[in-house]
């Protein structure tokens, strides 16, 4: 179950980095040569999700046990510099960035929610001791 919150979590900090790109994206709209940048966490994400179903050690010190060490990843920030919205070569689209903006939050208040959930469970758990 920690391993969830933990993925849930790096989660949620992938979506404040790419709320933070999308932000910049806004505050450069009106910038001359300006290249809308993107996170992408999904992919990273996915990685260590399939790193997790497996069975591995995690070691701190390198005179630990063998086993293959967990590190989390770096999200990948990302500038599309294909197209040109307008002349001044910018490729802000403020309608892109808002509905960018809005999945976004979305996603960040959805993780957000299960996180909580796990703890309820943990809580439940906890003070119940498994009885009804």
């Amino acid at each position: 179950m920690v391993s969830v919150i933990n993925l849930m979590s790096r989660g949620l900090d992938g979506a404040l980095d790419r709320q933070q790109a999308l932000a910049d994206n806004l505050a450069n709209i009106d910038t001359p040569n300006y290249k809308r940048k993107d996170v992408d966490f999904i992919s990273v994400l996915r990685e260590e999700s399939e790193k997790s179903s497996s069975l591995s050690l995690k070691t701190t010190n390198e005179r630990h046990i063998a086993g293959s060490k967990t590190e989390a990843n770096s999200f990948k920030s990302l500038a599309l510099r294909e197209s040109n919205y307008r002349n001044d070569k910018n490729n802000v689209d403020v309608d892109v960035e808002m509905a960018e903006v809005a999945k976004n939050g979305v996603y960040y208040n959805t993780l957000a929610k299960q996180i909580n959930d796990q703890f309820r469970i943990l809580k439940d758990v906890i003070s119940k001791g498994g009885s009804q």
